[in-house]
């Protein structure tokens, strides 16, 4: 890929996408009540350190990402440290590296697919009409996915309990059900 244009803004031209406080929301109730689990809250004190300490470096790190219109695509919290926490002066000129951005969005969205099953994915075929993922998804809500489970299939055989049966109520050796305990090993991963 060529280098991209560099493009110098007034400090107080970026826009950011953070909320003022930096942080979002750890989480959040819907209008229909339902919550929404948001993003822990993120460690400002290296970035901001490392901003105090060398500045502003792009050669040395990465560049502030940018569309022409000065919307910042990536390195919001430099911006948002520079812009709100650090106190400086907002006519301070920073380089950003001037993107497209869907052009960004396409190469993001790229390195996130990287080594992932093409199959998972739904796609166009040369008609350009939708094709449906064909990979199966395994989750851990899938029965035979929970720890342990085949070791009490084993037992079963082995003492004869006869089939289907439900072991929902099996009382484990640290005295939980084994739902208890699948429902926990759940909330653990």
């Amino acid at each position: 890929m060529a280098d991209k244009a560099i493009k110098a803004f007034a400090l107080k031209d970026l826009k950011c996408s953070l909320p003022d406080s930096g942080q979002f929301a750890e989480k959040e109730t819907g209008k229909s009540g339902k919550e929404y689990i948001g993003l822990p809250p993120y460690e400002y004190a290296p970035l901001k350190e490392s901003l105090q300490e060398k500045g502003y470096k792009p050669e040395d790190f990465d560049y502030i990402t940018a569309t022409s219109s000065g919307k910042v695509l990536w390195g919001g919290r430099r911006v948002w440290l520079m812009q709100k926490d650090m106190g400086m002066d907002q006519d301070t000129m920073i380089d950003c590296e001037i993107w497209e951005e869907q052009e960004f969005l396409d190469v993001l969205k790229a390195k996130m697919r990287e080594g992932v099953n093409p199959k998972l994915f739904a796609s166009k075929d040369k008609d350009g009409k939708l094709v449906l993922p064909t990979a199966k998804v395994h989750t851990k809500l899938e029965y035979n996915q929970h720890k342990g489970y085949q070791n009490l299939r084993k037992l079963g055989v082995k003492k004869g309990w006869k089939r289907p049966y439900n072991l929902d109520n099996f009382k484990l050796s640290n005295g939980l059900t084994l739902k208890e305990q699948r429902d926990l090993n759940d909330k653990e991963d």
